[in-house]
């Protein structure tokens, strides 16, 4: 019985480690350019790598991450052990909570919830905790891959959070 029990955690682990992995490479991106001006060739290539933020301690995933240019916020904190989530929008000078998240559960970058939006709707969420690289720069933050209704109209089916610096 024993056996069974320490086989089947390291399942859930691997699935954990597999459903990060996967959900990562959503954010890795290739574009590849060539624009002809006057008989000139010009060819620009992008590539962006994401791979999972894998930490030892997840406790060191709380902080404040930022989805860039839309005033939007996710702030996650963790006290005695239980995680707290709060999706926020900077607007018109006011802080205001647009959602939250409950029964937060992070392993191996993969982070699970349930988000409960304004209006009180519960549906469930994952996110994966990434360092996207590419071009001589590296990020840090959350990637979310859901649709995610924005105050100003915009409706995203993902989004990068880069987590903020103090």
């Amino acid at each position: 019985m024993i056996l069974f029990v320490a086989f089947g955690l390291h399942s859930i682990a691997q699935s954990a480690k597999q459903k990060a992995e996967q959900l990562a490479s959503e954010f890795s991106k290739e574009k590849h350019k060539t624009k002809e001006k006057n008989g000139e060739v010009t060819k620009k290539d992008v590539k962006v790598e994401a791979r999972p933020d894998v930490l030892q301690d997840a406790s060191s995933y709380a902080a404040t991450y930022e989805l860039e240019g839309m005033n939007q916020f996710l702030t996650l904190n963790q006290s005695s052990g239980l995680w707290k989530g709060v999706f926020t929008e900077n607007k018109d000078g006011k802080t205001n909570t647009t959602a939250t998240l409950k029964d937060i559960k992070i392993q191996d970058a993969l982070l699970t919830a349930t988000v409960i939006d304004k209006d009180g709707k519960e549906k469930p969420f994952e996110a994966v905790f990434i360092i996207r690289s590419g071009d001589g720069y590296e990020a840090k933050g959350l990637g979310i891959k859901q649709e995610l209704h924005l105050s100003n109209g915009f409706t995203l089916d993902k989004a990068f959070y880069r987590r903020q610096e103090l």
